[in-house]
């Protein structure tokens, strides 16, 4: 029967803020974008690319453009993956999300006109991560004159600490 279904996380999707829901802040949404001299079509497909090693199955990643169908790529372990992946997929969305928003005009415009916490959705990492993400590039954007310093610097406090504590699981390994 369908109520003995463990709910699944949803993955991709709107975010919220200031009481709606926003779809451009969705690393799924489909927004063209250039990083390293490629054109990637979501974040989430240059997020889950970035997780292997095999440049063809790199390529075969970035040729979809489904957010959906890039997640279902970046679960397989029949590829390598990068050996330091824990501690560097935050910064790797990271490098998504500002490319997004740096690159894409009316996704910058709506994302600058929010003022509250951003609440993603997905898994519970996520959830803390993509908020993290997208309210630390909303005041990396605006003007220094509109820039909360405080929060920014807590913001980027975080993303060292992620950074440090997987470094050192890293080079326990």
């Amino acid at each position: 029967s369908l109520s003995s279904l463990k709910p699944v996380p949803r993955m991709g999707g709107p975010c919220y803020c200031d009481g709606k829901a926003y779809d451009e802040m969705d690393n799924f949404l489909v927004a063209e974008m250039k990083i390293g001299g490629k054109t990637w079509y979501s974040c989430e497909q240059y997020f889950q690319a970035r997780k292997f090693t095999d440049e063809k199955y790199v390529e075969e990643i970035r040729s979809e453009k489904s957010g959906v169908k890039c997640w279902e790529l970046g679960q397989s372990r029949k590829y390598k993956i990068v050996s330091n992946w824990e501690e560097i997929k935050v910064d790797v969305m990271y490098e998504a999300n500002i490319a997004k928003f740096k690159q894409n005009e009316k996704l910058r415009e709506v994302l600058l006109s929010t003022k509250g916490a951003i609440k993603a959705v997905g898994f519970p990492f996520w959830i803390q991560w993509n908020s993290r993400i997208l309210e630390r590039i909303r005041e990396e954007l605006r003007d220094e004159k509109d820039r909360d310093q405080k929060k920014l610097e807590h913001l980027l406090s975080k993303f060292e600490e992620h950074r440090s504590k997987h470094k050192k699981k890293h080079e326990d390994n």
